[in-house]
């Protein structure tokens, strides 16, 4: 008992310097984004430089050490927190306003908030325990992403020698499950799931914080954060399974929340580089990361141009930032396979077969209807996007049209390059067209909660 208590505490440790390097770039970047947002946002970013640099540590021939992963994240942000209190020191301090309206003070929970979070912590607790009590299980974690977190830990580096499991995948995922067991000393299959209910809880408590940030009152956003979680099982069984994929909807919910918060002009100071942030961990997360990434900077220029705000050369030229982002997270892992001699993988540009892109397509629009796997959230977000009416074409919510739009495509088209027989095409769309949509779900949530403001009257229903 004392030692799986001393366990779940070294786990702790190991998780909360995650958060807490994460939780001060971003307070350093956007310092008036919510507390709440900054934290949820904190174990993302955390995670991100302390995986990239496990990356750079194999690059360098650095056998992994607690120490040694620790020391450049925490000395990069310390030294971002320096520079930032020396260069405040020199700038003179300004006056408050004589008449500064007062602090607003919160509108006290209603019944129906109470409702919602009960509903969330009983699906935590049940996730939380899934996780914790079952081992690992399922194709992809055992033989790809647990199997890699086991051998880089056994190793002490990012070595692919002597095994095959899809080598060329980029190893977020992986090299986090490798800092928890440098944490543990030990392989623990069943602590380190643990984790996936924490990236569950960062996504919603961060979708929670946007949709107030559009306007949405408490209830009307904790009730939008529930139903989200709550529709169907695809949502709820990756936070016990040890797949990439939740993580990969947690980077991109940040990556294209931050700038449709930026095109609606309702995002705080600093948002792009954090969202330039979130564009890394898209692309270091999952192969299918960079074209995702790219299909947000796409959305969003379109968007740009379409509805020409002021100054359009200038915020064209401002995604810059999520353009550095992609490519941070993109070019280190290439660089990286290129001096390992690591073959990039051929799955889905080897040619196109026209026939698997309509035999695709009614298992795809049965899995938007389909109540098991994602409840009624597909329904509830067209409906949404028609009560947007004319605004849909005329306001930043096109970009969620166009990103939604552009990636139901771009599944369809994926499923026309992925050279599987004929026998094994309907196996592979069923195993893998649940996570693609995964993916998507944040910014489904982002246009259910434009909905509902606009069907609740505002903020002050």
């Amino acid at each position: 008992m004392i030692e799986a208590a001393m366990l779940l505490a070294r786990l702790a440790l190991g998780v909360a310097a995650l958060i807490l390097v994460g939780y001060l770039l971003t307070l350093w970047l956007a310092p008036e984004f919510p507390h709440l947002g900054q934290v949820a946002a904190g174990f993302g970013l955390g995670t991100l430089l302390v995986t990239l640099w496990m990356l750079a540590l194999s690059s360098l021939g650095l056998p992994f050490s607690l120490p040694l992963v620790l020391s450049l994240p925490y000395s990069l942000v310390g030294g971002l927190w320096l520079g930032k209190k020396v260069a405040g020191r020199e700038k003179p301090k300004s006056q408050p306003p004589p008449s500064s309206p007062p602090l607003s003070v919160s509108a006290p929970y209603s019944y129906a908030d109470w409702l919602f979070i009960s509903l969330l912590a009983a699906l935590f607790l049940f996730a939380t325990l899934r996780a914790a009590l079952y081992p690992m299980w399922a194709w992809d974690a055992l033989a790809t992403w647990g199997f890699k977190g086991k051998v880089f830990y056994v190793r002490r580096a990012m070595d692919l020698s002597g095994f095959e499991a899809h080598n060329y995948y980029p190893n977020l995922v992986p090299m986090l499950l490798t800092y928890l067991y440098l944490w543990l000393g030990q392989v623990n299959d069943h602590l380190v799931k643990l984790v996936f209910p924490l990236w569950g809880g960062a996504l919603l408590t961060l979708l929670f914080v946007m949709l107030r940030r559009l306007g949405l009152n408490r209830t009307q956003a904790l009730g939008t954060v529930t139903f989200f979680a709550l529709n169907g099982i695809t949502f709820i069984s990756h936070l016990f399974i040890t797949y990439a994929d939740l993580a990969l909807t947690y980077f991109t919910l940040g990556a294209a929340g931050f700038l449709y918060l930026w095109l609606a002009d309702e995002a705080p100071p600093g948002a792009l580089p954090v969202a330039g942030l979130f564009f890394a961990g898209i692309t270091w997360g999952k192969f299918e990361g960079p074209p995702l990434a790219g299909s947000i900077l796409l959305a969003v220029g379109i968007t740009l141009i379409w509805l020409r705000p002021p100054h359009l050369a200038r915020r064209l030229a401002s995604l810059i930032w999520p353009l550095l982002g992609l490519l941070l997270g993109y070019l280190p892992w290439r660089l990286f396979m290129a001096s390992q001699g690591i073959e990039t993988g051929s799955d889905h540009v080897l040619g196109f077969y026209p026939q698997q892109l309509f035999q695709a397509l009614p298992s795809f629009l049965w899995a938007l209807v389909n109540p098991t796997l994602f409840g009624i959230l597909w329904p509830a977000t067209l409906l949404s996007l028609v009560l947007f009416g004319k605004k849909l074409v005329t306001t930043p919510r096109l970009f969620l049209v166009l990103f939604l739009g552009g990636n139901f495509l771009a599944i369809l088209l994926a499923y026309a390059l992925a050279p599987t027989s004929p026998f094994e095409f309907h196996l592979y769309v069923r195993a893998t067209l649940d996570r693609l949509l995964l993916h998507l779900t944040p910014v489904a949530a982002l246009a259910m909660g434009e909905g509902l403001k606009l069907v609740g009257g505002g903020p002050g229903t």
